[in-house]
């Protein structure tokens, strides 16, 4: 069996899966999406910080015992959609544009634009409480889901070419502006993670930002915005470190939070999509920061056979979202790395190999001994789609 077949069996698997679904599912942080959990917890923000950690690590899926319901997820929903997108154009097949259309139209319902003035997502459809005590809400905007969701629509426009789509995603860029631009002690411009994270600065939202920044301005002829895409574009690179690594975020009280995983790629991927707009004098700095991001990226994140480390250097669990991210970043980076696509080739058969179910879906994590089999809609499905629909993109135009 080729790759090409066993990537296509594979995501229409996926794809029979998630319809049978109807996007409903779980997510690793829905914890407190249970009456019984936030009764239990009484507002204490320690024991909701611990149930969901408990939630999130727990190779037993205890949600049915705490009436944890499945949802809809509006980053998960983006991620479809923007797979739906690129696999209608290459199939031209009319179901995926159906598809399409209904996921854009969730989307459009699901502005909070009536409370913030602009088209905005919240990421979450139940509250979130992080091991930092930080609070996430179906009424919070961020600047990953609202950049993810600018994606799916500026896809979605040069497919419908729908003017009421280019006027939301300008709409939601203008969002990103006014409510999470914000500027560094030394003169650095950078996107906030929410509309509440005035304490720490989190390196990749500006990276989620710049990406769907580059997706507009092919749409629209302004100078202001390629000049915030060139001000975030500095911020990454200037906090990029010699090795080519990122830190996760930093807090004004000068706490630094290192997480190296799947936000690297993330990081990598925006500045691969800045360089089509990036001024020429500064092209070979920006080309220096790609390559140093991508060499850390392979040789410290992955294992030759396509598993990516955890959190580096912490090897287990193999995770789902580590896989598919390692496939789009090493997908999208063939432009001018031929080798990349093999390497995105290897990480994906190992990832269908050893984390999908017959069912479709791909497992949550695989540790040494016990694989999670907890089936995550946004965490494992959305991303895997969008992972295979990327690979298979990449791969149509490497044949021309």
């Amino acid at each position: 069996m080729t790759c090409n077949v066993l990537v296509d069996n594979s995501i229409k698997s996926l794809y029979n899966w998630v319809k049978s679904e109807k996007y409903y599912g779980w997510d690793p942080y829905d914890a407190l999406n249970s009456n019984l959990v936030s009764k239990l917890c009484s507002n204490s923000q320690l024991s909701e910080i611990l149930i969901t950690q408990l939630n999130k690590y727990s190779t037993l899926n205890i949600r049915p015992i705490l009436g944890i319901e499945k949802g809809l997820d509006i980053k998960g929903i983006s991620l479809f959609a923007q797979s739906y997108s690129k696999i209608y154009s290459l199939t031209k097949d009319q179901q995926y544009k159906d598809d399409l259309v209904e996921c854009i139209s969730f989307l459009k319902n699901k502005s909070l634009k009536q409370k913030y003035g602009f088209d905005c997502w919240a990421g979450h459809y139940f509250n979130y409480r992080g091991f930092d005590g930080s609070t996430l809400a179906p009424d919070i905007p961020d600047v990953i889901t609202t950049s993810n969701v600018i994606k799916a629509i500026a896809d979605s426009y040069l497919i419908f070419k729908d003017d009421e789509l280019k006027n939301i995603a300008k709409s939601a860029y203008d969002f990103l502006i006014k409510h999470l631009l914000g500027k560094t002690d030394n003169g650095l411009y950078y996107l906030k993670y929410d509309t509440l994270s005035e304490n720490k600065i989190v390196i990749n939202a500006s990276a989620e930002g710049l990406s769907a920044i580059c997706r507009l301005m092919p749409l629209f002829d302004d100078a202001e915005m390629k000049r915030i895409a060139c001000k975030l574009s500095e911020f990454l690179i200037c906090t990029q470190d010699s090795e080519g690594c990122w830190i996760y975020s930093k807090y004004t009280s000068g706490k630094v939070r290192r997480q190296t995983d799947f936000h690297q790629g993330f990081i990598v991927d925006s500045l691969v999509e800045y360089l089509p707009f990036v001024d020429p004098k500064k092209q070979d700095l920006l080309m220096e920061s790609i390559k140093r991001g991508v060499n850390f990226y392979r040789k410290k994140q992955f294992l030759d056979d396509g598993r990516c480390y955890y959190r580096y250097p912490q090897l287990y669990p193999t995770d789902i979202h580590n896989q598919a991210q390692g496939i789009i970043t090493f997908s999208k980076i063939s432009k001018f790395d031929t080798e990349s696509l093999e390497f995105a080739k290897k990480i994906l058969e190992w990832t269908i190999f050893n984390m999908q179910d017959n069912s479709g879906y791909f497992f949550y994590q695989k540790n040494r001994i016990i694989t999670n089999k907890i089936p995550y809609m946004r965490w494992g499905a959305a991303w895997m789609m969008l992972s295979m629909a990327t690979y298979l993109e990449k791969v149509e135009v490497e044949k021309w």
